[in-house]
């Protein structure tokens, strides 16, 4: 069973506005589209479970009860293993199929800002593609808004949607050149 307060970080008595807070600050670390961990479905939907649970009166009054019945058997697991010694089993009910998580161990590797160099470890290819298309697509609009005004198919002032493309062959150029690319390391021969 799980405690949906400790998975929000939150106390027992909080407010209605306290748990949607701490929902969208856990479900900023937890979400699978920002997190790589393997579980973060499982435990986005354990967010969500709790979010839920605590913002419907009955649920929650249900899973304070559930959490007060698991306090008091642990208190009294306690208390016999104290009074009979260690021999005396823990008869506490726990699910197997529950799963639990060191929240903050989780917290401080799922979220991590993605970089470009990331994406480019990830699959060189692909972010070399990108900026080629991209490239490739600034050419296009240049090469078509300059031969266009040139030859009297769209106005005078049309001849300025070249500058985007112009940008674009810019940015794509300085993103190939700026990794350590096919062209970089073929650049680096011709200059020895």
């Amino acid at each position: 069973m799980y405690d949906f307060y400790k998975i929000l970080d939150i106390p027992r008595n909080a407010s209605v506005d306290d748990i949607k807070r701490a929902y969208r600050n856990k479900a900023k670390e937890v979400h699978p589209d920002v997190n790589n961990s393997p579980k973060a479905n499982e435990v986005f939907a354990v967010v969500n479970e709790a979010y839920e649970t605590l913002l419907d009166n009955n649920k929650r009054y249900l899973h304070d009860m559930k959490l007060n019945y698991a306090d008091t058997a642990k208190a009294n697991a306690e208390r016999k293993k104290q009074y009979y010694g260690s021999s005396v089993k823990n008869n506490t009910y726990t699910n197997p199929t529950n799963f639990h998580y060191d929240w903050n161990s989780f917290n401080k590797t799922a979220y991590k800002e993605k970089d470009d160099d990331y994406y480019f470890r990830q699959s060189p290819y692909i972010y070399n593609l990108l900026f080629i298309s991209g490239m490739f697509l600034g050419f296009l609009i240049s090469f078509v808004s300059i031969f266009g005004t040139f030859n009297n198919y769209w106005p005078k002032p049309f001849i300025l949607i070249s500058v985007i493309g112009f940008i674009l062959i810019h940015q794509g150029w300085k993103g190939i050149i700026g990794k350590k690319t096919m062209l970089h390391s073929i650049r680096k021969r011709f200059r020895k």
